[in-house]
């Protein structure tokens, strides 16, 4: 027979008369046992063989290399297992896709390099590892190979066209078929169907043979399922894996991976949409879309998505687990890849940001070595006290909001932040121990309270025990230090209470009075504590009478107030605060004499304190303006990289620059208003 005479009909080759497969090759390739001394000694001829095949399929888009071998055994009328090992080969090796045999199916069927290159992509390449290569990308194994062969039974029937008397001959297994994550045909439409299930690969992949049983039902639209339109998951993979083109963000990710995520995080997105449940395929498109929708839009929206997923739980004891679903699991468990850190990392940074981990706890493969929030359940076990008592307390100092509409597992706050509120929350006291302390009366710690001089932790009248010790005994410990060395002895000394009530002045003015040293302090040696302090008549009724004077403001004295008196009134007591200030040029003042004293004193008027405030901001003033615990203040400042206001390296305490903490401080503010 000379090659001359062989002909070509349509895209298969054909022979001229019934030349079958076995006319090509002679009787002594049968594969009975009696010849099996024939087939050895005449196997060297044809391995490897030595032309193309005359009788050979041209291969269709995406077809994979065991379609391609099944379709030419079928048009050479041979099994494929038989045709295999004509070819030189197990089916093993073949269905494999090592390279000497692909290299032998390519020369027998006339294949340039590139075109076996490109079944070879489009079949998934074992890569050791139970990992394949398939079109250049890593995938595992068991996302590619599956008992459950698929297609689209409109493609197969476009194929069967073009002989309608062999449609197993032209209908190719595409290769996108095989990938589990691609579940529709996007060039017809229709969902990918189950065709056959077979165990064994060997019979699994002889498509040609399958085929020509299913062929009269395929064509007679049997699979045929209802169409639909392509998401954009469809069209991002189809060309994702036709190209490898991908205009998202998602190009620098694996196809493994970022299908992976979009079907786990999407069917948790499904899960807290809707109650109703689409089944099986339909149900995995869905989540596949819902989840592309959000990846393919960017890290800082899947994200922000974690975020409100998370925040959508409900339930007193709801967990990361149950939040998520199988995307946790999967990210804990097995999706152990580097491929798939990334999204290990985000929804870790999203737990971590949400619930209150306790430190040395592992999330998501990494052990947590401090513990970053609380709420108020695991702040009250961890220091021995009642839910209800911290919860009120954090809400008082602007830790927690007072309208919290996240459920109270999540209620959290930041456990760095504010530890030295759940420090001293043990050790507060109630009333009695607080006057027992101080040595006050109940009508002396009430003027303090009033007048803000010592203030308790929470106001909520339900806490039996709001009083801090430091505050009380740091007050009487500052009394002591300007207490002078003389008893107060004689009538002409009297308790400060009383002389409050004497003159109505408040005991905050005689304070910052005996600060300034404008007023002695002595003590009566018959007492202790608090109500031993006594200050001299005298010098009361002078401070209580200097007010009047303030009418000859016109020729002798300052329209305005002292500067100590001011610096006190927003908390900065330290002695001669202002006038360094004010002497560096950061603060307006002016000199004038004192009406009653005639000595120079440094005054702010009312512009002069305008201007300051519009400039500089105190603990005092922050927690009056922004109401947030001062503590919690200066706490956000300092997370915030806020530092107080230091020129030169000037110390001039807790004072801040305005354009600086106000705006951290405004978020905090909203935070506690929301």
């Amino acid at each position: 027979m000379n090659p001359q005479s062989i002909g070509r009909k349509g895209s298969e080759w054909s022979l001229p008369g019934d030349i079958t497969h076995r006319a090509l090759f002679g009787d002594h390739l049968s594969t009975s046992l009696d010849c099996s001394r024939m087939v050895s000694k005449t196997r060297p001829i044809w391995n490897p063989m030595p032309f193309s095949l005359p009788l050979r399929p041209l291969p269709a888009p995406r077809e994979t290399v065991p379609s391609f071998l099944s379709r030419f055994a079928a048009v050479n009328a041979a099994k494929m297992s038989d045709f295999s090992i004509d070819l030189g080969h197990q089916i093993r090796r073949f269905l494999d896709v090592e390279t000497a045999a692909l290299d032998c199916l390519a020369e027998a069927a006339g294949l340039e390099s590139a075109i076996r290159d490109e079944l070879a992509s489009w079949t998934g390449v074992p890569a050791g590892d139970v990992r394949m290569a398939f079109r250049g990308e890593a995938f595992v194994s068991r996302a590619l190979r599956n008992p459950v062969m698929r297609g689209c039974p409109l493609c197969l029937q476009e194929d069967a066209q073009a002989t309608p008397g062999h449609p197993e001959r032209f209908m190719a297994m595409r290769g996108d078929w095989l990938l589990r994550s691609v579940n529709l045909c996007c060039h017809h439409h229709h969902p990918l169907v189950p065709l056959w299930e077979v165990a064994k690969p060997a019979e699994r992949f002889d498509s040609a043979a399958r085929l020509r049983d299913l062929a009269p039902r395929i064509m007679a639209g049997a699979f045929n399922r209802p169409c639909s339109a392509p998401t954009d998951y469809d069209l991002w993979l189809d060309m994702r894996l036709e190209t490898g083109e991908d205009p998202t963000w998602l190009a620098g990710h694996g196809v493994y991976a970022v299908t992976t995520i979009c079907a786990l995080f999407g069917m948790a997105l499904l899960q807290h949409r809707s109650h109703e449940a689409s089944i099986g395929d339909r149900r995995e498109a869905e989540a596949q879309a819902a989840g592309f929708a959000v990846l393919s839009q960017g890290e800082a929206a899947f994200r922000q998505a974690l975020r409100d997923l998370a925040r959508s739980s409900g339930g007193t004891q709801i967990a990361p687990r149950q939040t998520f679903g199988k995307l946790y699991v999967a990210l804990d468990d097995y999706l152990t890849d580097a491929a798939f850190d990334p999204f290990r990392t985000m929804l870790r940074d999203c737990i971590l940001e949400t619930w209150p981990v306790a430190a040395g706890e592992r999330v998501l493969g990494e052990v947590l070595p401090a513990r970053r929030l609380h709420n108020p359940r695991t702040a009250a076990n961890e220091i021995g006290v009642s839910t209800k008592l911290v919860e009120q307390i954090l809400t008082d100092a602007g830790a927690l909001p007072a309208a919290d509409p996240r459920p109270s597992a999540l209620r959290t706050f930041d456990a760095a932040e504010h530890a030295w509120l759940l420090a001293e929350i043990p050790t507060l006291v109630g009333r009695g121990d607080m006057l027992a302390a101080m040595g006050a009366t109940e009508a002396q710690l009430r003027t303090l309270r009033e007048e803000k001089i010592i203030r308790p932790l929470t106001e909520h009248p339900r806490v039996k025990a709001p009083w801090r010790l430091a505050d009380g005994l740091a007050l009487v410990a500052e009394l002591q230090a300007l207490t002078q060395p003389d008893p107060a002895d004689g009538s002409g000394w009297e308790a400060l209470q009383f002389a409050k009530q004497r003159t109505g002045l408040p005991v905050g003015a005689m304070l910052n009075a005996i600060r300034e040293r404008r007023m002695r302090v002595a003590r009566d040696p018959g007492q202790s504590g608090y109500r031993s302090f006594m200050v001299l008549k005298a010098e009361v009724d002078s401070l209580a009478g200097a007010r009047p004077h303030v009418r000859r403001r016109d020729k002798t004295t300052a329209a305005g107030q002292p500067a100590s008196v001011f610096a006190n009134s927003i908390g900065m007591r330290r002695r001669g605060w202002y006038p360094a200030l004010h002497q560096a040029g950061h603060a307006p003042a002016f000199w004038n004499r004192h009406p009653v004293t005639r000595r120079a004193v440094l005054y702010v008027s009312k512009d002069d304190r305008t201007k300051f405030h519009r400039r500089f901001l105190t603990p005092a003033t922050m927690q009056d303006e922004f109401g947030l615990h001062r503590q919690t203040c200066t706490a956000k400042l300092r997370a915030a990289g806020v530092s107080p206001f230091s020129p030169d390296g000037v110390d001039f305490g807790p004072l801040y620059l305005r354009q600086e903490a106000e705006p951290v401080l405004q978020r905090a503010e909203g935070l506690g208003q929301s």
